[in-house]
């Protein structure tokens, strides 16, 4: 697909003007803003004294038949320039007191094995926030600055002595503005932008592991809901050490494709290997999205259903609720033995189970759990390769007992 970059450089006023005019949106899976104060201040002195600062890039995105102007990288650098405009910034610690829910969680994986370890051996220290759910939408409105938001104490004086409307006329901010060939198609621009998506967060603040995932299904919004369902935001993995971490529900989904597709070999999944396993996912993600041949190597997206209907999904929050699986999980092997059969049997086997036998089924994923946290090396080293297996075989065996007859 043909497409042309185009450079510049805009004042810092202009830039600001193209964000409370709606000229420049960020995408929606951008939600948390990570600098801290310090890193504002440093890019203001940057300024100050003439240096280099690195080009936003901004992507044009045929919508409906109409262009839209996407920041993909500079949301920190532009978040800053306009609380520099306001000599506001956000203290995070105060935020969160007011709405704790705004908090970036970990993911279930990252917390493994912490729930079985003693206090008194994880610090447990107040750690300074890194990362909220908050962006600069949230003081825009009306297409200027929301004074009744920006008030709130959590919003701190940010220097001493304000910046002039000198400074923002007469300092520049470089672009790289990315046009899409005019006759693109959703199909191609879909996977143009994916590939940008994935290079783009090198360096910097970089997108926290959710939302590097959800950029690489950002132009597909019939798969938003399904990579993603609101109603598991709260089942969670929560420790003794008072850390938590949220369902991996992308984990779930791109395990049992390759389980199916791989005669149960999962030799491509990373286990204790991080970095590793986030290549493995968008690997699957790539293969849902861009219809990439080679990655369907690596998973079978062929099923007696279509797992990305929304019926399906459906089905399995009703199932979720009916039979009573609980929301907070002491490890990662609860979680994972509660979550492999059921999703495999409602989302990729369209099966349904019968939901007059709840207790029975709460007692025997119970004792399966017991038996699984009794064996002390997988208790400890729960992404074991071996151990991840014996999960998934574990819960397939239980829920396979349940479908309806």
């Amino acid at each position: 697909m043909e497409n042309k970059v185009y450079y510049g450089e805009y004042s810092l006023k202009h830039w600001i003007d193209l964000i409370l005019k709606g000229n420049i949106m960020l995408p929606w899976y951008q939600r948390s803003f990570v600098w801290e104060k310090e890193q504002i201040e440093r890019l203001i002195k940057t300024f100050d004294d003439n240096q280099f600062v690195p080009t936003v890039v901004i992507g044009a995105v045929k919508e409906n038949g109409e262009w839209r102007n996407f920041i993909l990288d500079g949301q920190q650098r532009l978040t800053s320039i306009l609380f520099a405009k306001y000599n506001k910034y956000i203290d995070k610690k105060g935020f969160l007191a007011k709405q704790p829910d705004k908090k970036i969680q970990p993911i279930a994986d990252d917390v493994v094995g912490v729930a079985d370890i003693d206090d008194n051996e994880t610090d447990n220290n107040d750690e300074e926030i890194k990362i909220i759910k908050w962006n600069f939408n949230e003081i825009i409105k009306d297409k200027r600055i929301n004074s009744e938001e920006i008030d709130k104490d959590y919003y701190k004086t940010l220097l001493d002595v304000s910046k002039n409307e000198k400074f923002f006329d007469e300092h520049y901010l470089g672009f790289a503005y990315i046009k899409p060939n005019n006759n693109v198609n959703e199909e191609e621009q879909s996977e143009f932008y994916s590939d940008i998506f994935r290079n783009i967060n090198t360096g910097g603040a970089k997108l926290t592991r959710q939302e590097s995932r959800k950029s690489l299904y950002f132009l597909k919004e019939n798969l938003k809901d399904f990579f993603a369902p609101s109603f598991l935001d709260n089942f969670k993995v929560e420790t003794s050490s008072k850390e938590s971490g949220l369902i991996d529900f992308i984990k779930y989904l791109s395990i049992l494709s390759q389980y199916k597709g791989n005669n149960s070999n999962l030799r491509e999944y990373g286990g204790r290997d991080w970095e590793k396993n986030e290549n493995y996912y968008h690997k699957y993600i790539m293969s849902v999205v861009g219809n990439n041949s080679n990655n369907k190597l690596h998973f079978d997206v062929s099923y007696p259903t279509n797992p990305y209907n929304n019926d399906r999904i459906e089905l399995l929050k009703n199932y979720l609720e009916s039979f009573g699986i609980p929301k907070s999980f002491n490890s990662i092997i609860d979680m994972d033995v509660h979550f492999f059969g059921l999703i495999n049997e409602v989302l990729f086997f369209s099966r349904e189970l019968d939901e007059t036998k709840r207790e029975d089924l709460k007692n025997e994923l119970n004792a399966k759990i017991t038996e699984l946290r009794e064996i002390k090396n997988h208790k400890y080293n729960p992404n074991a390769l071996k151990y991840l297996k014996s999960r998934i075989i574990a819960s397939m065996e239980i829920y396979k007992n349940y479908r309806k007859i």
